[in-house]
């Protein structure tokens, strides 16, 4: 077995041995010598010359070079080339699913217990570790671990709600066997092969080199279950009611004929009943409509119940909805139906409406004089206001309303086109109904990023109407439900044909033209109908979906906080704060008790969700007070029980042989870093250098005691 060294180059130490005795010989033989004259002052007994001093002990020298070799040997780490005595001969890494679907059929026990089997079984010559996938996989059990705590961790561990990545864990696999000791390496995947788990990452390029990789055995291609999944509500006005829209998306998957649907909202039970499912599709919506206070928050839950159902573990969902925070319309408008539809009488609790004055415009602008007002149209402005020294957020402007609905006809006036922008640029909703085009109203809705295309007008005997309504779309939602009437009825006389590459429509006429659109150019929502809220455009103001639509309208276009209210388990959410708050944490609680403290940065705290499903209050320091109810629910992908034992995506992330091509086998020459570190050379090599030192050390102290 020839000899070699990893790291040859710490030789090159040896010179320190050479260079003393090189230099001592060079000496020796030196003639030319130059003496300072000042010297022979002071040399007042001269001595005769002697020549260099030659080596007087031999053993101590030998001791010392032999003692300095070894220890730069060791360092220079010598190896047996073909040599295998690396006590671990393999190094294996469990993946163990935790999420949600891995539950059915009590999978994730069954696969928990086979690998503290395992660690029963298995000998000192095979290292282990275990990476628990959920959300963010991570280790549990490392190779450095003994086996009473490898087992200790894995019984702690629980079943989760979440959902992962299998690309993730195989990721988290790979480095670590990248960095393991054993000759063989090998990867035990424990998880029911969710097919749609497979096909989320199937083109990611091969990263899994030299290891084995075993996959599970799928007991079947499906499992039947039942399901709930997106809920959804909503609030909306009808005269002194505040209702709740809510739907909720019911799946199912087998041969279950029935469901039991049950509702709770408030500690209330809205509804209890049997759904058929026999020749319905596998995803049903359904609906419900109740009344509720508009000053509390809304708490609730939907559950239901079938058989079979292999998964019973996302047969609930939690939902959450905020008290009605009264806003503000600055209303410019001629029409009648708009100015009935906004009155006290009508809005009141929802919102208050302040009357503007064409003729006193300048006056509205001159109350709050910010960048906002004089820079051009086409330009985003930087606000007057301040940041606010607690959360360096801007504070809006006071005297402006949360949303300013305005005809078009009033954008000939240069002052209300200020005002418009005014509101756009400082985060403010605006609705702009075109009720008029002139040169000037073009120019701006160009600015705008929409393009005018001049006017249709249909006869009053064959009207256009609505041909499509985006109704995923938070305004157009709740129509869903026949109890707020049908879009679809709606006539259309006169209206611009407008054409925005920057807004999104959300309704299209018969013809296919957009009626309706939604743009975000600037800081502020912006919303666009082509025609007038009044009797010469339009049927709707006299419909029965003319008030809630509007309401619903101002609700889209007023600025709202970014922090949603349903996460999935383990999310993490960036939560911010209300302006001006001087809040130092926030504190996250269930119904019993105190779940997490996260300190408050520059406004906003970051909060991880917790892994179960359910409704989790937040509030701020030690007030009780709450700030906001979130509601944590599974991924709807999870309760897809559809499963694959050969995917396709584990042959893409392994690196193939070409075909026609064996294997290149190891040559004996070619050991593994592991293998090398492993061999105990090294060891000899350190202690010979100690030994060494020791004997030249007594050595020494002998001669000196002698002499």
């Amino acid at each position: 077995m020839p000899l070699s060294f990893l790291n040859p180059w710490f030789w090159l130490a040896a010179l320190a041995v050479v260079a003393p005795i090189w230099l001592h010989l060079r000496r020796k033989r030196e003639t030319h010598l130059i003496r300072f004259s000042a010297l022979r002052f002071l040399d007042d007994q001269p001595q005769p010359r002697q020549g260099p001093m030659r080596l007087r002990d031999l053993l101590l020298f030998a001791l010392r070079v032999l003692a300095l070799l070894a220890v730069v040997g060791a360092f220079a780490w010598p190896f047996l080339r073909g040599a295998n005595t690396a006590p671990i001969q393999e190094s294996r890494v469990y993946i163990l699913d935790n999420t949600l679907s891995h539950q059915a059929g009590g999978g994730f026990t069954r696969d928990k217990a086979r690998i503290l089997t395992d660690l029963d079984n298995v000998g000192p010559s095979i290292q282990v570790a275990v990476i628990e996938l959920i959300s963010s996989p991570q280790i549990v059990v490392t190779f450095a671990d003994s086996r009473e705590s490898a087992r200790q961790k894995l019984r702690e561990l629980e079943p989760s709600h979440q959902r992962g990545s299998f690309l993730a864990a195989f990721r988290q696999a790979s480095s670590l066997l990248a960095n393991s000791l054993g000759e063989k390496k090998r990867v035990v995947f424990l998880s029911d092969s969710q097919e749609n788990q497979w096909t989320e990452n199937v083109n990611t390029p091969p990263f899994l080199r030299d290891m084995e990789v075993e996959l599970p055995k799928a007991p079947s291609p499906a499992l039947p279950n039942l399901w709930l999944s997106e809920p959804r509500a909503q609030r909306i006005f009808l005269g002194d009611k505040s209702l709740i829209n809510f739907t909720v998306k019911l799946g199912h998957t087998g041969p279950a004929t029935s469901a039991n649907v049950a509702l709770r909202a408030n500690g209330q039970l809205i509804f209890n009943r049997t759904v058929d499912l026999e020749k319905a599709p596998e995803s049903i919506v359904l609906q419900a409509q109740w009344e509720a206070s508009p000053t509390a928050w809304l708490r609730g839950g939907v559950t239901v119940d079938g058989k079979p159902d292999a998964l019973a573990e996302d047969n609930r969902v939690f939902f959450s909805l905020a008290p009605v925070v009264e806003g503000k319309v600055a209303l410019l408008a001629q029409s009648p139906w708009l100015r009935l539809a906004l009155s006290p009488e009508i809005m009141r609790g929802q919102w208050a409406v302040r009357m503007l004055d064409p003729a006193n415009l300048s006056a509205e602008l001159e109350e709050n004089v910010g960048q906002a007002s004089r820079l051009p149209y086409g330009t985003v402005p930087v606000p007057a206001a301040a940041p606010n020294e607690g959360t360096g957020e801007t504070p809006a402007l006071s005297s402006d309303a949360d949303v300013l609905c305005i005809e078009s006809s009033y954008l000939q006036s240069s002052q209300a086109r200020k005002l418009l922008w005014r509101y756009l640029a400082n985060g403010r909703g605006v609705l702009l109904l075109v009720n008029r085009l002139t040169p000037s109203v073009e120019g701006f809705l160009r600015e705008l990023g929409f393009e005018s295309e001049g006017t249709v007008t249909a006869s009053k005997e064959n009207p256009e109407k609505f041909q499509f309504v985006f109704s995923s779309h938070p305004i157009f939602h709740p129509f869903l439900s026949p109890d707020y009437g049908n879009l679809m009825d709606i006539k259309v006389w006169q209206y611009a044909r407008l054409k925005a590459p920057q807004a999104m429509p959300l309704i299209f006429s018969e013809r296919g033209a957009g009626l309706f659109f939604q743009s975000q150019k600037l800081q502020g929502k912006l919303f666009v109908a082509a025609f007038g809220m009044d009797r010469e455009h339009s049927s709707w103001p006299i419909h029965q979906t003319f008030i809630p639509f509007l309401d619903l309208a101002l609700q889209a276009a007023r600025a709202e906080d970014p922090t949603p209210t349903s996460f999935e388990p383990a999310e993490i959410a960036l939560i911010q704060l209300p302006t001006g708050s001087n809040a130092r944490e926030a504190v996250l609680r269930d119904a019993n008790r105190e779940l997490l403290r996260a300190p408050v940065d520059q406004g906003h705290v970051q909060v991880r969700m917790p892994s179960n499903p359910g409704l989790y209050d937040l509030a701020y320091d030690e007030h009780s007070e709450v700030a906001k109810v979130f509601s944590v629910n599974p991924s709807p992908k999870e309760s897809e029980l559809v499963f694959s034992e050969s995917p396709d995506a584990m042959r893409v992330w392994k690196y193939q042989t070409r075909a026609g091509v064996s294997p290149v086998q190891p040559k004996l020459a070619n050991l593994s870093a592991s293998a090398i570190l492993q061999q105990r050379l090294w060891w000899w090599m350190v202690l010979a250098g100690l030994v060494f030192l020791l004997l030249e050390m007594a050595l020494a102290e002998a001669r000196k005691e002698r002499a």
